[in-house]
């Protein structure tokens, strides 16, 4: 995931009230079990099914019908198919223009048998306005049409509202990263682990510093 993107992943709410008898405020992600599943993973065991439960491992889709077809044509409106996407295969990918500060993606994974769906999530660019605008108030409207909610990559739920995810997303790294490119680096070199300073090479990479430079110009975009 590049660094100037927002995540959310996408769960029916009727599943969520069915699991916990109402919508809790954040759901429980297994950090320190996904570390060591990718950890211990090998590129001959393929990706086996985790052994614990959490907001990403839960079947929440086993008792929702949701029409993939139809909402993958209202996907398309706002994102073109990823060169990868394969509907034989149950994977349905999409993927924007990075170039054109349009770095959106998406994709469903889902038994092409008993159109069951795994996973289900969407990335949003956010250095431009516009994209905002277009794409993201686009797929939450989807996403609240179809009475599903979203969740963030810690675990925060929330309805698909375009202002509360706009509140979110101002807290997220990405926003961090682009409001204050250099504050944000230094708090990587801060933590001072090997991880962290090869992220922020990484990143130093992807970005001029300069104070005229792009990254500068969009810093009221979360102001």
């Amino acid at each position: 995931m590049a660094i100037w993107q927002y995540q959310l992943n996408i769960i029916p709410k009727k599943s969520i009230i069915e699991k916990y008898g109402e919508l809790p405020e954040k759901l429980f992600i297994d950090f320190d079990g996904w570390e060591n599943y990718w950890k211990n993973r090998t590129s001959g065991d393929g990706f086996p099914e985790p052994k614990f439960e959490d907001a990403k491992t839960i079947k929440w889709w086993l008792k929702t019908n949701l029409n993939i077809e139809k909402i993958a044509k209202q996907f398309d409106l706002y994102v073109k198919r990823g060169d990868w996407s394969d509907d034989d295969s149950g994977f349905i990918g999409w993927k924007g223009n990075s170039e054109l500060n349009e770095d959106n993606d998406a994709h469903i994974s889902y038994n092409k048998e008993t159109k069951i769906i795994s996973e289900f999530q969407f990335r949003t660019d956010l250095r431009t306005k516009e994209n905002l605008d277009k794409f993201l108030r686009g797929i939450l409207k989807i996403c609240a049409d179809n009475e599903l909610m979203v969740f963030n990559t810690k675990g925060y739920l929330f309805e698909p509202d375009f202002q509360i995810i706009i509140a979110d997303l101002k807290k997220s790294n990405a926003a961090a990263f682009l409001t204050d490119p250099v504050k944000f680096l230094d708090k990587l070199a801060e933590k001072n682990n090997e991880a962290n300073l090869k992220e922020k090479a990484s990143l130093e990479k992807q970005i001029n510093l300069k104070e005229d430079s792009f990254w500068f110009k969009i810093k009221s975009l979360f102001k």
